[in-house]
């Protein structure tokens, strides 16, 4: 099978079963086609002509990071996992590849007068036309802790407020219904009267841009970080995941159940779930401190 043939066959395969998101599949298709790209240029075009030494020399002729050097060989392992399930190639050989050992970089987090401070700031600062419509999306992402996407991919029918409820797809097509509190509700309804007014308020998509087109994730990546600048909050990141980020490390701290906040973040282990754990030095010496009261 020719190589570029098996990678869009691959990708066309896994979005239509709801395995990758259109988003997933571009990105995935990039990198692939880097690959197919450095394999035509040695002379490899069918699969089964790609070795364990193909791989290697492609990932050492890469100019990356470590930790993008590991998300790369992710996508070729499971691109040839496919090939082999599909007797396309009599190995994987990506998959006995050691993947290089980097630290999980620890992503920055607000703390809770951050984040009083954040809602605040928009609250007296953002315009008449795009207030509620911000409140909606930055609530949904610190209360709820949604992914970027699956907030901005909320269709008016996913939203239940008679039930209290708001149906999320997840990765893989999944739905997972997740409750609503008065004061989502509130910013839900606040924000669907002035969406009426909106140019394109027919959409069936709940978030829209000022010119009545379905929000994107850029869009909605640029409304929190200039929620952030104009707030003065510096933070290495400045996008939806930290609000999801430091809504999920916050009820951590406040000591709820990681399995619910685990389904909450729509995460499938729980390994993934507690890399959103931190702690500051003041909280580790308070710990100390407090731990006198059980010795005589």
């Amino acid at each position: 099978m020719d190589i570029s043939e098996s990678i869009e066959t691959y990708l066309n395969e896994k979005r239509i079963l709801g395995v990758l998101s259109k988003s997933t599949v571009r990105s995935r298709r990039y990198e692939l086609n880097r690959f197919a790209k450095f394999c035509y240029k040695n002379g490899i075009k069918l699969t089964f002509q790609i070795k364990k030494n193909t791989i290697i020399e492609f990932l050492e002729s890469l100019k990356v990071l470590k930790i993008t050097q590991t998300t790369i060989m992710h996508i070729i392992t499971t691109y040839m996992k496919y090939l082999l399930e599909n007797d396309a190639v009599i190995k994987n050989y990506a998959a006995e590849l050691s993947k290089p050992k980097t630290p999980y970089p620890e992503a920055d987090y607000l703390n809770l007068t951050e984040v009083e401070n954040l809602f605040q700031t928009e609250l007296d600062t953002a315009t008449p036309k795009t207030v509620d419509r911000n409140l909606l999306l930055m609530n949904l992402l610190f209360t709820l802790c949604l992914r970027a996407g699956e907030a901005i991919g909320l269709k008016i029918n996913d939203v239940r407020i008679d039930l209290k409820q708001i149906w999320i797809k997840r990765k893989g097509g999944k739905i997972a219904k997740l409750p609503l509190n008065n004061e989502l509700i509130n910013h839900f309804k606040n924000w669907y009267e002035v969406r009426r007014a909106y140019q394109g308020s027919e959409s069936e998509f709940v978030f829209l841009s000022s010119r009545g087109k379905p929000l994107t994730n850029r869009q909605a990546g640029y409304i929190v970080s200039n929620a952030l600048n104009r707030a003065k909050i510096e933070k290495r990141k400045h996008g939806c995941h930290i609000l999801r980020h430091s809504g999920a490390t916050f009820r951590l701290k406040r000591g709820e159940d990681i399995k619910i906040i685990q389904y909450l973040l729509g995460h499938k282990t729980l390994s993934t779930t507690e890399k959103y754990l931190h702690f500051n030095e003041d909280e580790l010496k308070k710990m100390v401190e407090d731990s006198n009261v059980f010795l005589p």
